[in-house]
């Protein structure tokens, strides 16, 4: 068996063994033509040679991303060929070029049911940093209509106040203080916060310090922070009708679902603006959030496609 670098030779080899690795699939043939030309990352396969041909077995793919970090996702072994340490020595050849182009960590996300990864990583020196809830949906139906809070978009008036209100928030911290880009588990610095505010990524929810007589609500009025979510609009891979929360955070189960159900609202807003332009609708909507007791229970509340948790691994190298 050896190692090396993904050609193009190796696609069809590699999507047969991967046709049914989740009960719904599998997306290496959705990033496959976007993993093997990706600028900082290395896709790697492992390969056999028997009396007929060589063929590719196994693969990795790792990318640096910012935080000094190289990070392992669409790690596959074909089933005959597992048990064999094959994705273990692939983890390894990860960490090696991490190490060598400047990365000081490793990361990697893990389904909580995926007891064999779970103990792979383990066993490589990986801990656990952070549990996470995900869910997908695409039913697109109006959210319920008695949401009593009083939500905007933020803006740069609204920096300090969101940043203090994380600073204080337990759940922020047992994130391990990321948010999540194209299913890379990123650090939501301050700086980038305050860019995602520019670009009206960030919705607020609390209660008005000042209302006036007929409790309307103002942009201008300052609220009293008691939840974030952190919104994409863009997609990722080649998926451009996928509207994400990609951090969410609220001190109460209450606010949570309102929040929720208020960027669902906005989503359905923009579908009625186009909804003579397929291209431009959305067509799934996705959740990121940091994991609480309560999140189960309220993402049962919606009317969910699909729901999972994940374990993000961190491992200094």
């Amino acid at each position: 068996m050896r190692f090396r670098l993904a050609t193009n030779q190796d696609k069809d080899y590699v999507l047969n063994f991967c046709k049914n690795t989740f009960s719904w699939g599998d997306y290496i043939d959705r990033v496959w033509d976007i993993w093997i030309s990706e600028p900082n990352g290395i896709l790697l396969v492992a390969e056999i040679e028997n009396h007929i041909k060589k063929k590719p077995i196994a693969i990795i793919h790792g990318i640096l991303i910012p935080e000094k970090t190289i990070w392992i996702e669409g790690i596959r072994v074909d089933p005959k060929y597992r048990k064999q340490r094959v994705a273990t020595n692939l983890i390894n050849l990860i960490l090696e070029y991490g190490r060598k182009n400047g990365a000081m960590y490793s990361a990697a996300i893990v389904s909580i049911k995926n007891e064999a990864s779970k103990g792979m990583m383990e066993k490589s020196g990986f801990k656990i940093l952070s549990k996470w809830s995900y869910i997908s949906t695409n039913h697109m139906i109006p959210p319920i209509n008695n949401l009593t809070n009083n939500f905007k978009i933020a803006d740069s008036n609204d920096y300090q106040q969101i940043i203090n209100f994380l600073r204080n928030s337990e759940n922020f911290k047992s994130s391990g203080k990321k948010f999540v880009k194209s299913w890379r588990w990123h650090d939501l610095t301050e700086d980038r916060l305050f860019t995602m505010i520019c670009n009206k990524q960030v919705i607020i929810v609390g209660k008005n310090k000042n209302k006036n007589k007929n409790n309307n609500v103002n942009d201008d009025d300052k609220l009293q922070l008691r939840g974030i979510a952190i919104i994409d609009r863009e997609g990722y891979w080649n998926n451009q009708n996928i509207f994400q929360i990609v951090y969410i955070d609220a001190d109460s189960e209450e606010l949570l679902l309102s929040l929720v159900n208020k960027i669902l609202e906005l989503a359905l807003k923009h579908n009625e603006k186009y909804s003579n332009k397929n291209k431009n609708k959305y067509e799934r909507i996705q959740v990121f959030s940091p994991y609480r007791e309560y999140n189960s229970r309220i993402f049962t509340k919606s009317n969910i496609s699909f729901s999972e948790q994940f374990l993000l691994y961190y491992k200094k190298i």
